[in-house]
């Protein structure tokens, strides 16, 4: 398919439900209310890149994103429809959310009424719920802003630490007091403004991969929900060429193909791809595909395809050798992964500067021992407040310190930013001068993309 016949088709797909306009030679793009979707192509030599992304107009964030070389006609014409119907889906996200809380809900609860209707009176697309304080993170990802009360603004600073994705807000005494729903409003407007100015100031990411002779292409896998993403990066020796991040309604093997297939043809050639993904992996080869659930080996995949040295890793392990890579002065590591709202994470563990695995990829699958730990309630249910998911971590890494005796852990868990208290409630089964140093890592998707280049420039 070339690319005159691919957009000619896209142009074909008029809809009321959005506005479909070439914007030049290079762009096409799908305006709404309440978002814009672009199909942008660039030119490499003979072939055409093509780049697919919807960002929302409410918070300016990217809600899909990929690219993919354009080759296969069904292929490409599958790639618009999901952007598509995605987009179609975001009509109704249209409203800002807000989320309202007090000790029980009550007080807010009246006022997010009161706010409701103000903004309906105005002509805002706002809407307005409230809850108590401790059903907010089961509820935060349903909502683009949460507003607390004062007199519940201790939790201010935990909260914007376990949430680091939302705009998290004290209500001003003042309003509050006086249920002034117009200078409420106002806050959040301006408050949502300058939150999306901040947001999109790009940080630079460090790179701690140990030197090496090999083109390497590390992508993690992270399933989250009802959106996928696959973060990747592909090293030159120490130093970063390329990374993007996809995100998608759901993956298929065929998302991998698109990145492999781009970064080719922009970069010639790859000496080794490393993947992480969630669970059990066993022989650095079985990877299982989220949209159908089939088990795949991807080492004899991929290099039958490609013809390029492939392997599967662990999320939790990858992590850990990355950790590892920025902390070279331990020798015996933990590194913890709790992803938001799952009773049970994993663990990757270093002894003696090896990663341990385990037989058959098992060692770290705290699933299997943690419902038996003797928890004040199931940890489906626990790791949804602060309380619980302090228990949840703690108690899932005192068999782990006591048998590996590490010096580092690192825990990656949203509902327990502070270090101090994982090591206060240590302390009461382990005596203090055995503990190890504790450090609370937001994000663990570069330490996992490290790891897996490091992992796999061991193995070739």
């Amino acid at each position: 398919m070339t690319k005159q016949q691919y957009q000619l088709w896209i142009l074909e797909h008029q809809s009321d439900d959005y506005i479909l306009e070439r914007k030049n030679e290079d762009l096409i793009q799908l305006d709404t209310s309440y978002a814009v979707a672009s199909v942008q192509f660039s030119s490499i030599e003979d072939n055409t890149l093509v780049e697919i992304s919807i960002v929302s107009k409410k918070d300016e964030r990217t809600k899909f994103y990929l690219h993919f070389e354009l080759k296969e006609e069904e292929h490409a014409k599958k790639l618009f429809d999901e952007m598509v119907e995605t987009l179609i889906r975001l009509k109704g996200e249209k409203k800002v959310r807000v989320l309202l809380s007090c000790s029980a809900g009550l007080t807010t609860s009246m006022f997010a009424s009161m706010l409701t209707e103000a903004a309906a009176t105005l002509g805002l697309d706002y809407e307005f719920n409230a809850v108590s304080c401790m059903n907010i993170y089961e509820e935060a990802d349903h909502y683009d802003l949460i507003l607390i009360a004062p007199q519940i603004g201790y939790m201010l600073n935990r909260l914007r630490s376990s949430l680091p994705d939302h705009l998290i807000l004290q209500i001003p005494t003042a309003y509050f007091a006086s249920y002034n729903t117009g200078e409420t409003i106002q806050f959040i407007q301006k408050s949502l403004d300058d939150y999306c100015r901040k947001k999109n100031d790009n940080k630079k990411k460090i790179c701690h991969c140990k030197k090496s002779q090999k083109r390497i292409l590390s992508i993690v896998i992270q399933i989250n929900k009802n959106k996928q993403r696959i973060s990747y990066r592909l090293y030159n020796k120490n130093e970063v060429l390329d990374e993007n991040l996809i995100i998608k309604p759901t993956y298929r093997i065929q998302d991998l193909y698109d990145i492999i297939d781009t970064l080719l043809l922009k970069y010639t050639f790859i000496d080794c791809i490393s993947i992480a993904t969630p669970g059990i992996v066993n022989d650095n080869k079985h990877f299982v595909e989220a949209y159908t659930g089939s088990i795949i080996d991807i080492h004899e995949l991929f290099e039958e395809k490609y013809h390029i040295s492939t392997y599967v890793f662990n999320n939790a392990n990858a992590a850990c050798v990355g950790f590892s890579l920025e902390h070279p002065e331990y020798s015996h590591i933990i590194f913890h992964s709790q992803p938001f709202g799952v009773g049970h994470g994993g663990q990757g563990i270093i002894a003696n500067k090896m990663l341990l695995t385990g037989y058959k990829g098992i060692a770290g699958e705290l699933r299997y021992y943690l419902h038996r730990m003797q928890l004040s309630d199931d940890e489906n249910k626990l790791i949804w407040t602060e309380a619980g998911a302090l228990e949840v971590v703690t108690k899932a890494l005192l068999p782990s310190i006591i048998t590996i005796g590490p010096e580092a852990v690192a825990i990656s868990c949203r509902m327990t930013p502070d270090m101090k208290e994982i090591k206060k409630t240590l302390s009461s089964f382990i005596p203090e001068e055995y503990l190890p140093e504790f450090y609370s890592i937001q994000d663990p998707i570069p330490y996992m993309l490290d790891g897996l280049a490091h992992l796999a420039d061991e193995i070739i």
